[in-house]
């Protein structure tokens, strides 16, 4: 590795320090940019090339027991491409929807992505997961455990009692590795152990006599408490069902009084909106012929509300493999669709657990064409794109592979009537998508996929920018925007982003022209939140104690241990001593 590199004459794109097209040089030393190095420095110049900062994606399924499972579960899907080989430097692998962990790293690294988190972490499936991280390459990672389900979470929402619900999350953080709290369809997912599903934000959960508006917000209340760098990660209750967008802004409701930590305005994420806000025609009712996309609505809404951020989702048509904590959902779509199901129950910790339903979005399918205009027609009308994270979740709408499609619907009107024309009418009858002018720019785009998502994750003095100090993690197009007016040619849109000119991770080349040429271990971030000793003490008595008493595992089976962690992980110790005891 040349502990010095400078990129010269590139066409720097950085948001985070407000560079929109200037040409620059920028210098590297010990993976990290510096304000100049020496004469010895690599030179390697990018004159007409985009230089952006690695991309970031805040929401992709690459890690875990339901990435194995769905691998598993339809080996069929490995006839869409034909095997990968071996390289002097690459292992052979399966592609398609659900690559192989090491081909995930590499697919992404050539695209010019270099951080990943994966957004549900089973807490009892760390270790396996931590495993499976040794496989993926080129890549930073994260994780963000599970709380919305939990008994240990709904014991302390039901007694009130947010010290002890953030002594928890901390010791939860420590235990896994973790990154943030995710809630996925909370008490819905709990019901299902009893059949049920739990589809208003007042409904009581059984046994419990709690809603999921008050795990909400106590979870909300919690994270910002300990002061984590990211906000509670939200998949609310009612996914996929028509009409959802009314409980989606009824739950977010719930936590507008919440003041953030240190004043920040946003206290919660909404994930892949466009499975959250689905809306019916007049007099309608909660079924896919009735259904009209949600996405100005929702739009207007966000414009109003300050106090949340979002991705898409966006669908993108073809093969799809759906994975989620939100069991019940998955359950409804297999009775649909009568394709494939599987459910995967984690003891009674996650009742009912993650459901895997292989799926084909169709672009001539009625409720597929809006589905597919909700998050264009949502992006597009938003006044702040930095509180929008374009993602595929992947790979429930489609796989990552997918996203400089993606971004040619945002960036060319011309792209989306294409598409349009392809589309069954209801795209048009029941969006306004046709009639939208706006389109994003390059500038935007590097937003929404690199400084916008690195903010939010709260490792913006890191990642997702060009700045002195920052990580060397870098990505450049053979695209000039200058030069070239894009949204006209959506085709080099969708050319120039499926593979980078060059990818650096930490300082070192990884990938050129799409093709990865090196193939390191990424740091996998995690957090520890220190207590103070009255608070550590209570939690970790009261945990062992509700462990003991109600599941069949045991106490000590949560915590990684650190051989499994220490050679990849890059630890941020937080100071969470104010929350009292």
């Amino acid at each position: 590795m040349s502990k010095e590199i400078i990129l010269t004459n590139g066409i720097v794109y950085d948001p985070a320090n407000g560079i929109d097209g200037e040409v620059k040089d920028i210098c590297i030393s010990d993976g990290k940019i510096v304000e100049k190095v020496s004469e010895k420095a690599k030179k390697i110049d990018v004159s007409g090339k985009s230089v952006l900062p690695g991309g970031v994606d805040m929401h992709s399924h690459i890690v875990g027991s339901k990435l194995n499972f769905g691998r598993a579960m339809c080996p069929e899907d490995n006839r869409l491409e034909p095997p990968i080989a071996r390289t002097k430097i690459t292992r052979s692998g399966v592609g398609g929807v659900m690559p192989s962990s090491f081909i995930l790293g590499y697919r992404y690294s050539s695209m010019g992505y270099t951080t990943v988190v994966e957004p549900a972490l089973p807490p009892l499936k760390a270790l396996g997961t931590w495993e499976e991280l040794e496989d993926i390459p080129n890549l930073n990672t994260a994780l963000l455990p599970m709380f919305g389900n939990s008994m240990i979470t709904y014991n302390y929402v039901k007694e009130g009692d947010i010290s002890g619900l953030a002594g928890y999350i901390a010791w939860l953080l420590k235990a896994t590795g973790g990154w943030g709290v995710k809630v996925v369809n909370p008490g819905g997912t709990y019901a299902w152990a009893y059949g049920k599903n739990v589809r208003e934000p007042d409904t009581e959960i059984p046994e419990w006599g709690i809603t999921p508006k008050e795990i909400i917000r106590s979870l909300v209340q919690a994270t910002e408490s300990l002061g984590l760098p990211h906000v509670v990660h939200l998949h609310p209750n009612n996914l996929g069902r028509v009409g959802n967008l009314h409980t989606t802004i009824e739950e977010l409701d719930a936590v507008k009084d919440i003041k953030g930590h240190k004043g920040r305005k946003q206290t919660v994420h909404l994930t892949h909106m466009s499975f959250e806000t689905l809306d019916m025609v007049d007099e309608g009712k909660p079924q896919w012929k009735d259904v009209a996309s949600g996405g100005l609505a929702f739009a207007k809404y966000m414009n109003k509300n300050k106090h949340f951020t979002a991705d898409l989702g966006q669908i993108t048509f073809g093969p799809a493999m759906t994975m989620t904590g939100d069991g019940p959902f998955q359950f409804t779509l297999h009775q649909m669709t009568q394709t494939k199901w599987a459910n995967i129950p984690v003891d009674v910790e996650l009742p009912g657990g993650a459901g895997i339903v292989p799926y084909n979005f169709d672009v001539k399918s009625p409720a597929n064409s809006v589905q597919w205009t909700i998050p264009l027609e949502f992006a597009l009308n938003v006044d702040d794109i930095w509180r929008v994270i374009m993602t595929t979740d992947h790979p429930n709408a489609g796989p990552f592979t997918k996203y400089p499609l993606a971004l040619s619907w945002l960036m060319s009107k011309v792209q989306r009537d294409l598409w349009l024309d392809k589309m069954h009418r209801f795209a048009r009858e029941r969006s306004t998508l046709e009639s939208i002018e706006r389109e994003w720019t390059f500038y935007e785009a590097v937003i929404s996929t690199r400084a916008a998502p690195a903010k939010i994750l709260g490792i913006e003095k890191r990642k997702g920018h060009l700045g002195v100090g920052a990580d060397a993690d870098i990505s450049v197009y053979n695209m000039n925007p200058l030069k070239t007016e894009l949204a006209k040619k959506p085709e080099l849109i969708v050319k120039g982003f499926s593979e980078s000119l060059l990818t650096i991770l930490n300082g070192e080349t990884v990938a050129k022209k799409g093709k990865v040429v090196k193939t390191p271990h990424g740091k996998v971030m995690t957090l520890a939140p220190q207590l103070n000793e009255d608070l550590t003490k209570r939690t970790e008595k009261e945990i062992e104690g509700m462990i003991t008493n109600w599941y069949s595992h045991q106490f000590r089976n949560y915590s990684v241990p650190k051989r499994y962690r220490e050679h990849l992980e890059d630890e941020l110790t937080l100071d969470s001593r104010s929350v009292p005891a």
